[in-house]
């Protein structure tokens, strides 16, 4: 959100040596208050998060250590401590670097860092999402295909290798296209105001129209469906299940086979999904919005839309809690 402290320029623009434009000191953007209140919040989410996640990987790394000193180690556990690194790397990246932009509304780092923090922040948005469609792929066989997951070990460990290659490799293309812009005053010096943006790094406007459509996409439209997908067959047998004679769950068992804490993993996996589509839908919506209408941000206010980017961080800070509800 912060790249958006730019002016709108045309495309004649881009090749003005030092990628410098004239500006006067009442278009520079400021902190308002809205802004002031966004990077208090972020903060604040980032102490929880990181104390949250943190408590829950130590908590799994214990169990973890039991497990291995008996050769066995529970699928889900290990699924579940890489959606904690996953959610991790979310909080000690895009929870700073969002409050601290936010703070300084320009970029002081310089290009290196423009680059690879711009790079590090995709990535780690990536990375939960890629890691709760592998829990919801891997529940979703566990149901459909029990025996084939059950003695193939190494699938799991596949599947997690998978989503950190895919979160290393969609994010490259931030490398390229973040740079460094420099504003100029009307008397022509420059370095009154710096800023890393996307700005004139597509040749043709439709370019960058693909690259958004597709890191959307990829970031939450084929996370969500797939998703949606696993989550739906899960509900559909845990209606089965929950609907049975009360005396057959005596038996530890339900009629299709599933034991009592597969059933409890299978609830789990849904709460995670229904948690990352709610806290993540409104701040997509908005940023579909305005791809297709830039006069967006002139109808939404400041508040609205810190307030929905705020909100999609609450998905890490929540994680541990549904762990530990059904855990109890």
């Amino acid at each position: 959100m912060a790249n958006r402290a730019y002016p709108e320029q045309g495309q004649t623009q881009c090749s003005v040596i030092n990628s410098s434009f004239p500006m006067t000191h009442r278009d520079l953007p400021t902190l308002t208050l809205s802004g002031k209140i966004r990077v208090m919040v972020t903060f604040f989410l980032f102490l929880i998060s990181t104390v949250f996640n943190t408590s829950f990987l130590m908590k799994l790394q214990r169990q973890t250590q039991k497990k291995e000193e008996m050769k066995k180690l529970p699928r889900m556990k290990l699924l579940l401590k890489h959606l904690t690194l996953a959610n991790l790397l979310e909080t000690m990246i895009v929870m700073p670097l969002d409050g601290i932009w936010n703070m300084t509304v320009q970029w002081y780092a310089g290009e290196f860092l423009c680059k690879a923090l711009s790079y590090l922040k995709l990535f780690s948005m990536y990375a939960p999402a890629f890691m709760m469609v592998v829990i919801s792929l891997d529940r979703f066989l566990a149901i459909t295909r029990p025996l084939t997951v059950k003695s193939n070990t190494k699938f799991g460990q596949s599947m997690i290798g998978v989503a950190w290659f895919l979160s290393i490799v969609f994010a490259g293309p931030q490398l390229y296209i973040f740079r460094m812009i420099y504003v100029k005053d009307n008397s022509g010096q420059t370095g009154i105001f710096s800023q890393c943006v996307t700005h004139c790094s597509f040749p043709e406007w439709w370019q960058e129209a693909f690259y958004n459509l597709l890191t959307f996409s990829c970031l939450f439209i084929i996370p969500l469906l797939i998703m949606l997908v696993c989550n739906t067959k899960i509900i559909f047998t845990l209606t089965q299940v929950l609907h049975q004679d009360p005396q057959e769950l005596q038996l530890n068992r339900s009629k299709n086979n599933i034991p009592r804490a597969r059933l409890r993993t299978l609830k789990m996996t849904v709460a995670f999904a229904t948690l990352f589509t709610v806290c993540w839908t409104p701040y997509y919506v908005l940023g579909i919005w305005y791809w297709f209408d830039s006069e967006m941000l002139n109808r939404v206010s400041d508040p609205v839309s810190h307030f929905f980017f705020l909100f999609g961080l609450l998905n890490p800070c929540f994680d541990p809690l549904i762990y530990g509800y059904f855990s109890l």
